[in-house]
Formats: C-alpha cells, sequence, structure tokens
C-alpha cells in the first residue's frame, strides 16, 4: 500500500539548478517509510528541500502573498532589515547555512591537522630517541660480547694452568 504526489515544474527560466527544461519532484508515501525522488532518481528529503530553498520555495518564506501595510512598513525599514529581508526573499539563507556548515567542516579540519601535527612532531622527538638508545644499546652488545670473548678467554687460560 502506497500513494505517490509528483509535481512537474517548468524550468525554461532556469530557475532550479538542474540544467533541464522541466523538474519533477516526487515523494512516494509507504507504510514504513517515503521515498523522494528528482528527475526520476532517488533523493533524500534534505535535497529536495535543498532545491526547493534555493528557487525560492521556502516553507519560511511569507512573501508570496503580501498582506495590507507590509508594503508601507518596509520602505520605513533600516537598511540593514531591508537587507535581510532581500536574502530572505531570494532564499540565501540555504546558501549562508552551508557556507556555516562548511566553515564548520574547515574548523575541525584544521584542528584534526593541528592534531596530527603535534602528534608527529612527538613521534620524529621519540625515534630520535630510540635511535640514541639504538646506539647506545649496539655499543653495549658490542663491549658485552667482548667482555665475554675476554672472560673465556681468561677461564681457558685458567684451564690450561
Amino acid at each position: 500500500m502506497s500513494a505517490f504526489v509528483e509535481v512537474v515544474f517548468d524550468n525554461s527560466d532556469g530557475r532550479f539548478p538542474t540544467g533541464k527544461d522541466e523538474t519533477v519532484v516526487r515523494r512516494t508515501i509507504g507504510l514504513k517509510k517515503d521515498d523522494y525522488s528528482l528527475d526520476r532518481k532517488s533523493s533524500t528529503k534534505g535535497e529536495i528541500g535543498s532545491l526547493l530553498e534555493s528557487a525560492g520555495f521556502s516553507r519560511s518564506n511569507p512573501y508570496y502573498i503580501v498582506p495590507q501595510g507590509r508594503i508601507t512598513s518596509l520602505t520605513h525599514a533600516k537598511d540593514g532589515e531591508r537587507l535581510a529581508l532581500l536574502k530572505e526573499v531570494a532564499g540565501t539563507h540555504v546558501y549562508d547555512s552551508r557556507r556555516e556548515s562548511s566553515i564548520k567542516i574547515i574548523e575541525e579540519t584544521e584542528r584534526t591537522r593541528a592534531k596530527i601535527a603535534e602528534d608527529l612532531a612527538l613521534i620524529e622527538e621519540r625515534l630520535g630517541e630510540l635511535d640514541s638508545e639504538k646506539e647506545d644499546l649496539d655499543k653495549y652488545r658490542a663491549l658485552d660480547r667482548e667482555r665475554r670473548c675476554m672472560e673465556y678467554a681468561i677461564y681457558s687460560l685458567e684451564q690450561e694452568d
């Protein structure tokens, strides 16, 4: 048991960034989960929402119908308020949110890179210590081998006497 809703948009003006003259959005409602598709290809709800917001269709955009008195309040608004309104109407908050998430990813990557560089410095320092310890161990083994040879020689001489 399932049902679907399909909306076909005329995209001859290029409002949707799909590169096609028609954009088809479909939602299939099933018993356990819903499936979304964009131009007959499987998609996620978030991707569909982003596409619609990039084309100017937003749930939070109340500017398709302008109530009486709204124009007057817009003309008396401050520059910052007008800029915020233009951003909201144009749907640029989608790109702002993407930018913020990208900046967070970049910052996290920088922190990870710095930690890796710090760990690498510690490893290189430890390698230097281990190299000097290896040299000391090699010297010890050579001297120990020489000591055992001398002890064996002395023991052999004592046995002969």
